[in-house]
């Protein structure tokens, strides 16, 4: 499974599944948001403390819901 980040802006991030988009992610000074598109599972990015953990509890989501 082929997972790509575009940057929106700084404030947001694209994740791609194999050429597909299936998010946003939204970084705030209140932390992480996650908006996804049908069939991915509900995202909690609380735990993640940075950009880089952000991305990879996003990650490990698509990668279970495969």
């Amino acid at each position: 499974m082929e997972i790509e980040w575009k940057i929106v802006d700084e404030h947001h991030q694209e994740v791609f599944v194999e050429q597909h988009v299936r998010g946003l992610l939204w970084i705030t000074s209140a932390g992480f948001t996650f908006w996804h598109a049908y069939p991915n599972p509900a995202v909690d990015l609380s735990p993640a403390k940075n950009l880089g953990e952000a991305k990879r509890i996003v990650e490990a989501l698509l990668r279970s819901a495969g």
